[in-house]
């Protein structure tokens, strides 16, 4: 298994960063073509998520693993994130794009997406 950490301002200017590094490493996780936009957009949609009250400061932290059989990406976000709404349409988007997804509050209340991507063999 490999690790890739990041972090990146709560602010939308660095969601293009967040996106291209996700298609990166999904590549190098042999997920096909379509597997890399979609989890490209789901990346984006999770970061929206998490910075969507606004936050004044703070960071996002991504952490990209990769597995032989699917690609997991953590996303935490800054403090004061408040959970997803299960029912919301971004929800129902982040559930279409990627194998799992799922919501986790710490105990000092950071929110984490985690979402799967799994790889599969192509035909």
């Amino acid at each position: 298994m490999n690790t890739i950490d990041l972090a990146v301002p709560a602010t939308p200017e660095y969601v293009g960063l967040i996106r291209s590094a996700a298609a990166h490493i999904a590549a190098h996780a042999d997920l096909t073509i379509d597997a890399i936009d979609d989890l490209r957009l789901a990346v984006d949609e999770a970061f929206a998520v998490l910075i969507a009250h606004k936050p004044e400061s703070g960071v996002v932290t991504i952490k990209f693993q990769i597995h032989s059989e699917r690609l997991d990406i953590e996303l935490t976000g800054p403090a004061g994130s408040p959970p997803p709404d299960k029912t919301s349409f971004a929800w129902t988007v982040l559930s279409a794009l990627v194998h799992e997804v799922s919501a986790d509050t710490s105990p000092a209340g950071l929110v984490t997406l985690l979402l799967t991507a799994k790889v599969v063999a192509s035909a």
